[in-house]
């Protein structure tokens, strides 16, 4: 049975509420090291297959679901987890998920990459920007661009850092990308603000 747009929601076992599919993050059972005991694993990419729970990204929905016994009801087996040891799996998950549509947003040439080169995109097809990624650890001419992001009604994300930018492109350091597909920037905001919310302290 193929779900519509109207049934495609889900509840989050550490909350209870419901909300869409896609703003939810699927934890699933999968063997353990020793072939017999359960462990729970995240599936930020909803490929695994067998029996899901849902629950909302965010560290107090997953330490809600361990402490009230949610995931061994929802699993029927006993299970040991700890919400950070989750939370840091998910992290994970979603970092590499981030950086997966940043390299596929320049395949698909629909990334600006460096300084001078999204001013000039801003200046000169400001309405191709969809979203402007700027390192945590950016300085400089980073206000001059956010400011002109605002102008063009975009969003700015701060992601990962400079070093962590330039690796993906083998640069030394990178300090700001913009993205100009708008299915490609939704998600990349959608799963850094996610992986932001399973912070403990969020």
């Amino acid at each position: 049975m193929v779900e519509t747009t109207e049934e495609a929601t889900r509840s989050c076992v550490g909350c209870r509420q419901t909300d869409a599919r896609d703003a939810l993050l699927r934890l699933v059972v999968v063997p353990g090291p020793d072939g017999v005991a359960k462990v729970i694993m995240p599936d930020v990419r909803r490929r695994a297959s067998g029996r899901g729970v849902s629950v909302h990204p965010r560290y107090r929905c997953l330490a809600g679901a361990i402490d009230s016994g949610a995931f061994k009801r929802a699993f029927r087996a006993p299970i040991e987890a700890s919400a950070r040891d989750l939370a840091n799996i998910a992290r994970d998950q979603y970092a590499r998920r981030a950086e997966g549509l940043v390299v596929a947003a320049r395949r698909a040439r629909k990334l600006v990459v460096g300084t001078e080169a999204v001013r000039q995109a801003l200046d000169g097809e400001g309405r191709k920007v969809r979203l402007l990624v700027i390192a945590s650890d950016a300085e400089g001419s980073r206000e001059e661009l956010e400011r002109a992001a605002h102008r063009l009604g975009r969003d700015c994300l701060v992601w990962n850092t400079k070093l962590g930018l330039g690796r993906l492109f083998s640069r030394a350091t990178l300090s700001i990308l913009a993205v100009l597909d708008n299915g490609i920037a939704d998600e990349l905001s959608s799963v850094v603000r996610s992986s932001a919310e399973l912070a403990e302290d969020a």
